[in-house]
């Protein structure tokens, strides 16, 4: 039974890495802490460790001597001393070995753990967990540290023999040499114990990250959920723009001018002398939208001018709610002058209004407007 599938060939994001984080899925190297732990021993046994080891070796003989003599008040108190002799370096100890634990997956607080799952009750999950990747390469790192260290061991001790066989002609108990000796055996394991944990947390590291790769399914199901829906984003931008659409038409009433391309834009326009500072756009559109608000604005009266550039111009780069920018004012001016002409004209008589001239080309507009 494979734990990864075929097709899963992308590296882990920095989301699924997450995810599996808050699961507790991480991956810690066990061989750290050991390896820590062996090697701070050493080091302390070296030095200060010395110390308590003469120590204990003189409370031992003091406490050898007084056997069956002493009180039992007195002899439980030796258990006492010993373990207050030894208890900063075994405290010592457990905070390398936890701090190297962290260090090499990080602190990780699962509740997810805690949670009853009932897949773990079945056979075939215990025998996905036996055979798979990482079972068999914990099998293979455990045979080959068994061989090497073993090895290492064994020869070092080989290679001392003769330092071992002058141990049982010394007239008096000696804890120097053992302890010499001891060291030196160690000291070689440990060098191969360094080896293996540096190896053993890129391993790791590399374990977790073939267990967490994606597929090509899962990146763009990720991509989805992170940027949203590409269905349901289009599904409220087709929303908004009927929401706006709506807010558009409602103010179609308060325009003054309605200004076209003549079919492809319209743009409905207000100006109120007195009130407003500069033209304001109401409502835009282009297409099906231009004409419903040409065919709104004419059943409610509002004029309709063509002014295509002027037009165009409006649509491009201002937004319903906006005052026109500058470059447009005197566009806007000759067609609201040609509306309020027509008003007149219509009220008092007289020689008819001429429309202004349709120009071609673009007008010039910079991005400065009044508002700004």
């Amino acid at each position: 039974m494979a734990e990864d599938s075929g097709d899963k060939h992308h590296a882990p994001t920095e989301r699924r890495l997450a995810q599996a984080a808050e699961r507790g899925d991480v991956r810690r190297s066990a061989d750290l802490p050991k390896a820590a732990g062996v090697v701070v021993i050493t080091l302390l046994t070296l030095g200060a460790a010395a110390d308590i080891g003469a120590h204990l070796q003189d409370d031992c003989a003091a406490w050898l001597a007084s056997a069956g003599t002493s009180s039992p008040a007195a002899a439980a108190s030796w258990s006492g001393e010993m373990f207050s002799a030894i208890f900063p370096l075994l405290a010592l100890i457990a905070a390398i070995a936890l701090a190297t634990s962290l260090a090499s997956g990080g602190w990780v607080f699962a509740l997810q753990l805690l949670k009853f799952d009932a897949s773990k009750l079945m056979p075939q999950t215990g025998l996905g967990q036996i055979i798979s990747k990482s079972s068999f390469v914990e099998t293979g790192k455990s045979i080959v540290k068994f061989v090497v260290i073993g090895g290492v061991g064994a020869l070092s001790i080989w290679l001392r023999e003769d330092d071992f066989v002058g141990l049982g002609f010394l007239p008096f108990p000696n804890a120097g040499p053992v302890i010499g000796i001891t060291l030196q055996v160690i000291t070689a394991i440990c060098m191969v114990l360094a080896l293996f944990a540096a190896g053993d947390l890129g391993l790791q590291y590399w374990l977790h990250r073939q267990k967490l790769k994606m597929s090509d399914t899962e990146i763009r199901e990720e991509m989805k959920e992170a940027a949203g829906n590409p269905h349901v984003k289009g599904r409220q931008r087709q929303l908004a723009r009927k929401m706006a659409r709506a807010r558009q038409m409602k103010r179609i009433p308060e325009a003054s001018v309605i200004v076209t391309n003549p079919t492809h834009y319209a743009c409905a326009i207000r100006y109120r002398r007195g009130s407003d500072k500069a033209p304001m756009l109401l409502a835009k559109g282009v297409g099906l939208l231009a004409q419903e608000i040409v065919s709104r604005g004419r059943g409610l009266g509002i004029p309709v001018v063509e002014a295509p550039p002027l037009a165009r111009a409006v649509y491009r780069h201002v937004e319903p709610g906006e005052h026109v920018p500058v470059a447009l004012y005197r566009a806007c001016a000759e067609v609201l002058a040609y509306v309020w002409r027509m008003q007149r004209w219509r009220s008092q008589g007289g020689t008819k209004p001429t429309p202004p001239p349709i120009r071609e080309g673009e007008i010039e507009v910079s991005r400065w407007t009044p508002e700004s």
